[in-house]
C-alpha cells in the first residue's frame, strides 16, 4: 500500500539531514585526527577546534551555510603558526572543499597526492612551507582548479606536464623551488605565472609564449636567454606585470614593447639589455614601475620618459648612462622613487627635483653631479632616503632637507659639502664623511637625538664628543675618524647596548680609556689610532669579548701587553698596538688567538725572545682564502641595493709603505714586530706558518741564522729582517718563495754566495742585501772567492773540498770560540735561548 505523500517528504527530509550530519561528523574527524598529529606547541590557533564546539566555528573553516547540515567548502589557515604534516589529513571527509589555503605555516614532507580527491577544489595555496619532493601529477585531475600556488617550498624535479591540462587554470606560482624547466602544452586559460628563483637555464619557455591571455609573468632570478622582448608583445598584448630580472637576456631593448598599452610593472633589471633607453617608453601611459638597472645601458635619459605621468617609481642605477638628468623629470608628478645611482651622469641636481612633492626616495650617488644642491630640497617632500654620495656637490646642505620630519638616512660622503648640517629629529643613519663640514661635533649629535649609526669621518669637526652622546641608546656604530676633536672618551662607550663599532682614530683625544662597571661590551671593533691616550692596556676590554679588531696604535700606552687577552677576547682577528711604548716581553698566550691573522706590536721597547709557541697561529697555518668580518661592515640596503658607504680599515706598514686596508683585510696576514728590543734567534715554528703574507722582525737585536726551512712560507710576499745580528748563509729556499716582492735583509752578518731563481730574480735592488760584509754575487757584484758560497747547496757540488773546509773549520772555530766567548756580545745574545 502506498504511504501518503506528506509521509515520503518527511522521510526523505530526515533522510538527507542524516546524510549531512554524518558528512559533517566525518569532517569534524578528520580535522581533529590532523590537529593531533600537528607539533603541539603550533596549535595555540586552533584552539576552538573541539567537539564541543558546531565546526563551522572552529577556526579557519568556511561553511556553505549556517545550518546544521551545511558542508565545510574552505580551509583559511594562511599564517596560523601551524607545523607539521599534510598527509595525516584525510581529504576524502572534504568533499565539497572549494578552497585550501595552508600558506605561510611550518608545514613540511611530501604534498600529499591525495589532495587530489577535493575535485570541488578551486582555489589551493601551499606557498611558503617546507615541503619537499615532488609536485603529485595528480594535480592534474582538479578539473575545477582556477589557483594553484606552491611557492617557497623545497620541491624538486619535474613540473608534471598534467598541470597545463588543467582546463580552468588561471593562476600557477611554482617560484622559489628547486624545480625544472617547465615542458608545458598551451594554456589558453592561464593569466597569471611565475617562476622566479628555481636556477632554470637555456631558451625561454616556449608554452609562454602560447598564453594569449597572459597579464603577469614573472621569470625572475634564473638564466634564461632568448628574444623575450621581440615575442612578448605580439603573443601577450594584454600583460600588466612583465618582469624578467636576473637572468641572461641581452640586446637592445625594442621600442615595440611600447605597445603593451597596459603595462603596468616593468622590471628588466640585472640582465645584459644594451643601447639606449627607448623613448618610446614615454607612451606606457599606465606604467608605474619603470626597473632598468644593472645593465650595460647606455646614452642619456630620453626625455620623452617625462611623459610618464603615473609612474611611481624610475630606477636606471648600474648603467652607463651619460649626460645630464632632464629637467622635465620635475613634471612627473607622481613620482616616489628616483634611483639613478652608478652612472656618469653630469651636470647641476635640476631644480625641477624640489616640484617632486611626493618624492621619498632620492638615490643619484655615484655620478659624476656637480654644484650645489637646490636650496628647496625637502621643503613640503615626504624624503625617507637621500643619497647624494660620491659626486661633486659643494655648498651647504638645503636647511629644509627634512622639513617633513620623515628623513631616516642621509648619504652625501665623499663630496665637498661645507658648512653646518640641517636639523633632522628623526634620522637613524648619518654618513656625512670626506667632506668639508665644520662646527662643533655636540651640534652633529644634538640634532640627531635617535641616531642608530653616524660617520662623520674626515671633515672639520671640532670640539668634545658631548653628554648627549650617552643618550643614543640605539647606537650601531660611529665613526669620527680624521677631524679635530679632543677631550677625554665618554664613560658610557662601552655601555651602550648594540654599539659594535667605534673609530675615533686621528683625532686628539686624550685621557686613558674609561673604565667599565658592567660586563655588558657589545663592541666588535674599536679603532683608537693616532690619539694621545695614556695608561696601560685598557683592563675594561678584558669584558668585550666580541672584539674582532682592536688598534691602539699610535698613541701613548705604557705598561705589558697583558697575557689575558687571548683568553678575554677569544674572536680577536687583528691586534694592533704599534707606535705605543709598551714594554715586557710579549705574551706567549696570544698563540691561542685561533682567528688571529694581523699582529702588530712595532715600534715599542718590547724586550725578550720571540715566543716559539707563534708558530701555533691557526689562521695563519693554512693558505688564507679570506673571511667575512660581517660584523665590521656596515650595510644599507634598501631599493634592493646593499650600500657600503665605508667598510672596516686598518693601518698597516705593508711592503714598506703606508697603507689603508679596507675590503683587502679579509684576505690578509702578517706579523710585525719591528722596532723593538727582542733578541735571541729567531724562532724556526714560524716556518709552520704556510698562509702568512707579511713578516717583519727588522730593528731588533735578534741573532742567528735564517731556517733552512723558511721556504715552508709559501703565501709570504713581504718579509724584513733587516737591521738585526743575524749571520750564516741566506738559505736556497728563498728562491721557492713565490710571492715575495719586498725583501730586506741588510744590516746583518750574513755571509756566503746570495741564492737565484724563481721570484729571487726579480729583487735585483743591491740595497736588499747592502752592510752584510760576508755576501757575494747578484746582485751585490761581488765575486765570490774560490767558487765558494757558504751555501750548503754548493758546499755538496765539490765533497773533497767540503770535508777540508770542514775540518778546518772546526779547529778554527774552537780556537776562536774559546777566546771570546765571555767577552762577545753575540754569546750573550744566543746564550739567552739555552
Amino acid at each position: 500500500m502506498d504511504l501518503p505523500r506528506n509521509l515520503l517528504c518527511i522521510l526523505f527530509f530526515i533522510l538527507v539531514c542524516t546524510s549531512h550530519a554524518a558528512y559533517s561528523e566525518q569532517a569534524s574527524s578528520a580535522l581533529l585526527h590532523w590537529k593531533s598529529t600537528l607539533d603541539s606547541s603550533s596549535t595555540s590557533n586552533l584552539s576552538s577546534w573541539s567537539p564541543a564546539n558546531s565546526t563551522c566555528v572552529w577556526s579557519g573553516i568556511l561553511c556553505s551555510n549556517a545550518s546544521a547540515t551545511s558542508h565545510i567548502i574552505g580551509l583559511r589557515l594562511s599564517e596560523a603558526g601551524i607545523k607539521g604534516r599534510l598527509e595525516t589529513l584525510n581529504f576524502a571527509a572534504l568533499p565539497q572543499l572549494a578552497e585550501l589555503n595552508l600558506s605561510r605555516n611550518g608545514l613540511h614532507g611530501a604534498i600529499p597526492a591525495s589532495i587530489y580527491l577535493l575535485q570541488a577544489l578551486v582555489y589551493l595555496d601551499l606557498s611558503f612551507n617546507s615541503f619537499e619532493t615532488f609536485i603529485p601529477p595528480e594535480f592534474g585531475s582538479l578539473s575545477n582548479l582556477v589557483d594553484l600556488q606552491l611557492n617557497n617550498n623545497n620541491l624538486t624535479g619535474a613540473v608534471p606536464y598534467q598541470l597545463s591540462k588543467l582546463p580552468k587554470i588561471a593562476r600557477l606560482e611554482i617560484s622559489h623551488n628547486n624545480l625544472d624547466k617547465p615542458d608545458f602544452s598551451p594554456m589558453p586559460t592561464l593569466q597569471i605565472f611565475s617562476m622566479y628563483s628555481m636556477g632554470v637555464n637555456g631558451s625561454f619557455p616556449q608554452f609562454i609564449l602560447e598564453c594569449p591571455n597572459l597579464t603577469f609573468l614573472d621569470v625572475s632570478w634564473n638564466k634564461l636567454s632568448g628574444p623575450i622582448l621581440e615575442l612578448i608583445p605580439k603573443i601577450a598584448p594584454n600583460l600588466t606585470y612583465l618582469k624578467v630580472r636576473s637572468n641572461w637576456f641581452s640586446g637592445p631593448i625594442p621600442p615595440t614593447i611600447a605597445t603593451l598599452r597596459q603595462l603596468q610593472y616593468l622590471e628588466l633589471s640585472n640582465n645584459n639589455f644594451t643601447g639606449v633607453i627607448p623613448g618610446e617608453l614615454g607612451t606606457l601611459g599606465e606604467l608605474l614601475v619603470l626597473d632598468l638597472k644593472n645593465n650595460p645601458l647606455h646614452g642619456p635619459i630620453p626625455v620623452e620618459i617625462c611623459k610618464l605621468s603615473n609612474l611611481y617609481w624610475l630606477n636606471a642605477a648600474g648603467n652607463n648612462l651619460n649626460g645630464t638628468i632632464p629637467p622635465c623629470i620635475g613634471g612627473m608628478a607622481a613620482l616616489a622613487r628616483l634611483e639613478l645611482w652608478n652612472n656618469q651622469l653630469e651636470g647641476e641636481l635640476p631644480k625641477t627635483i624640489s616640484l617632486l612633492h611626493r618624492l621619498m626616495y632620492l638615490l643619484v650617488g655615484f655620478n659624476r653631479l656637480t654644484g650645489p644642491v637646490p636650496k628647496d630640497l625637502g621643503q613640503g617632500q615626504p624624503l625617507i632616503i637621500v643619497d647624494l654620495s660620491n659626486n661633486g656637490f659643494s655648498g651647504e646642505l638645503p636647511p629644509r632637507l627634512c622639513s617633513k620630519h620623515q628623513l631616516q638616512k642621509l648619504v652625501v660622503n665623499n663630496n665637498s659639502f661645507s658648512g653646518l648640517l640641517p636639523a633632522c629629529q628623526n634620522l637613524t643613519y648619518a654618513w656625512i664623511g670626506q667632506n668639508n663640514f665644520s662646527g662643533d661635533i655636540s651640534h652633529v649629535i644634538g640634532k640627531y637625538p635617535i641616531l642608530r649609526g653616524l660617520d662623520a669621518s674626515r671633515n672639520q669637526f671640532t670640539g668634545m664628543i658631548p653628554p648627549e652622546f650617552c643618550q643614543l641608546l640605539f647606537l650601531e656604530f660611529l665613526d669620527l675618524s680624521s677631524n679635530q676633536l679632543h677631550g677625554e672618551l665618554p664613560s658610557c662607550l662601552t655601555k651602550l647596548q648594540v654599539l659594535y663599532f667605534v673609530d675615533l682614530s686621528r683625532n686628539a683625544f686624550s685621557g686613558e680609556f674609561p673604565a667599565l662597571t658592567s660586563p655588558n661590551c657589545s663592541l666588535t671593533s674599536l679603532h683608537l689610532a693616532n690619539n694621545n691616550f695614556t695608561g696601560g692596556f685598557p683592563s675594561s676590554l678584558s669584558y668585550c669579548s666580541n672584539l674582532t679588531i682592536l688598534d691602539l696604535g699610535n698613541n701613548r700606552l705604557h705598561g705589558e701587553v697583558p697575557s689575558w687577552v687571548s683568553q678575554k677576547m677569544p674572536s680577536l682577528k687583528i691586534l694592533q698596538l704599534r707606535s705605543n711604548m709598551l714594554q715586557g716581553c710579549i705574551p706567549w698566550q696570544l698563540s691561542h688567538h685561533s682567528q688571529l691573522q694581523l699582529l702588530d706590536l712595532a715600534n715599542n721597547q718590547l724586550s725578550g725572545s720571540i715566543p716559539r709557541q707563534f708558530g701555533n697561529f691557526a689562521s695563519m697555518i693554512q693558505q688564507n682564502d679570506g673571511f667575512y668580518l660581517g660584523s665590521t661592515h656596515i650595510l644599507l640596503t634598501y631599493s634592493n641595493r646593499a650600500l657600503t658607504p665605508y667598510s672596516d680599515r686598518i693601518n698597516l706598514i705593508w711592503k714598506g709603505k703606508y697603507y689603508t686596508f679596507e675590503k683587502a683585510i679579509a684576505h690578509m696576514t702578517g706579523i710585525d714586530l719591528s722596532s723593538n728590543l727582542l733578541s735571541g734567534e729567531i724562532p724556526t715554528e714560524l716556518a709552520n706558518l704556510k698562509g702568512l703574507q707579511l713578516l717583519n722582525l727588522s730593528r731588533n737585536n735578534l741573532c742567528g741564522g735564517i731556517a733552512n726551512d723558511i721556504g715552508n712560507l709559501k703565501a709570504l710576499e713581504s718579509l724584513d729582517l733587516s737591521c738585526n745580528e743575524l749571520s750564516g748563509h741566506i738559505p736556497d729556499s728563498f728562491s721557492g718563495l713565490t710571492f715575495l716582492s719586498s725583501l730586506n735583509l741588510s744590516n746583518n752578518h750574513l755571509s756566503g754566495l746570495i741564492p737565484t731563481g724563481g721570484q729571487l730574480a726579480t729583487l735585483n735592488d743591491p740595497s736588499i742585501y747592502s752592510n752584510n760584509s760576508g755576501l757575494c754575487g747578484l746582485p751585490l757584484n761581488i765575486a765570490c772567492l774560490n767558487g765558494s758560497s757558504g751555501s750548503a747547496e754548493n758546499k755538496d757540488r765539490d765533497p773533497g773540498l767540503y770535508y777540508s773546509t770542514l775540518v778546518g773549520f772546526a779547529v778554527g772555530f774552537w780556537l776562536w770560540f774559546g777566546a771570546i766567548f765571555f767577552s762577545d756580545p753575540w754569546g750573550d745574545c744566543c746564550s739567552k735561548l739555552h
